[in-house]
């Protein structure tokens, strides 16, 4: 029987992934497509080995060669929605891109496409990548008060912005993940019982004991 330490399941679970609760927050906005992995995260902060410290360096060119860029406001320092355009996360496959957005404080990211890397790599590290179309990212690209809201509701899959209330698509499973807090591995855990039932029945079928 393989032995799970609990400890690590905690460590990773605490890491990773916290319960997705209904939440509003402040957005930060950038209306440009094809926002790739390299400007998320610029190759010169990849050296690190862990996920720790990557999120003040999110976006640098950005940030650098832009004074107003909205992540150096005060009025957005604590925002968790990114609004970004059409395929976002594109180019490399760098894991480090949702790191990065994670430690920035960056729980979700509304586009209108995602590259399905990123998107595959976003889901398993605790940001939510949210699909709607592109005349409503526009919409929320230009708001009538800048320091609109956006209300995010997993459970009923739900975006609310200016009183209006917008459906996203996720799987069940990506769901069922978030919900719960639960990163690959404490997935994988809750179906211990299963596994050694299995292995049980399994180890009787070939060998008779």
């Amino acid at each position: 029987m393989i032995y799970y330490p609990c400890s690590i399941s905690f460590f990773l679970h605490v890491f990773f992934m916290n319960h997705f609760p209904i939440f509003s927050s402040r957005y930060i906005r950038i209306d440009r497509k094809d926002i790739d992995t390299d400007i998320i995260i610029p190759a010169d902060f990849l050296k690190t080995t862990t996920k720790e410290g990557l999120g003040k360096n999110v976006f640098h060119h950005l940030r650098c060669n832009d004074p107003d860029f909205p992540m150096e406001h005060p009025d957005f320092k604590d925002a968790k929605i990114l609004l970004a355009g059409a395929n976002f996360g594109c180019g490399s496959s760098r894991e480090h891109a949702p790191w990065a957005l994670k430690d920035a404080g960056i729980d979700t990211v509304i586009a209108p496409s995602f590259a399905d890397i990123f998107k595959g790599n976003a889901e398993k590290n605790g940001v939510l990548p949210i699909i709607l179309p592109e005349e409503v990212v526009q919409k929320m690209m230009n708001p009538q008060n800048p320091l609109e809201e956006i209300t995010v509701d997993l459970e009923n899959q739900t975006v609310c912005f200016e009183n209006q209330t917008y459906v996203f698509q996720i799987s069940d499973f990506v769901k069922k993940r978030f919900l719960q807090g639960m990163n690959d591995l404490d997935y994988l855990l809750h179906y211990a019982p299963e596994i050694r039932l299995f292995e049980k029945k399994r180890k009787e079928q070939l060998f008779g004991i």
